[in-house]
């Protein structure tokens, strides 16, 4: 009987699937300590989200750092997920000239 060599047998994804959850090019300083302690302080000092008043789990750039925003200065606000989704689609949406996502 013949076998298939173990070469083979993997997925030729396998070392490029990605891990429930896990974003594809995330930025790096998304990562760093530093922005984790900014966050978290932030996120201390406003808890609810600006849009909706749920309990915001967000700090997002007002300015998107892709159109200008400074990173480490902001300004930032509070979003919950949903809201945050929103904006950012939004934003998808103007920086590809109104065409949809």
């Amino acid at each position: 009987m013949a076998t298939i060599p173990k070469s083979s047998r993997r997925s030729p994804w396998h070392n490029t699937q990605r891990k429930p959850g896990e974003r594809v090019n995330r930025e790096p300083r998304y990562s760093s300590t530093r922005w984790r302690k900014l966050r978290a302080l932030f996120l201390r000092e406003n808890p609810t989200c600006v849009e909706c008043g749920h309990l915001a789990n967000v700090c997002d750039h007002i300015t998107p750092v892709t159109q200008g925003g400074d990173f480490w200065h902001g300004p930032f606000q509070s979003m919950c997920d949903s809201c945050h989704a929103r904006k950012s689609r939004t934003e998808r949406k103007d920086l590809q000239g109104g065409r949809g996502v």
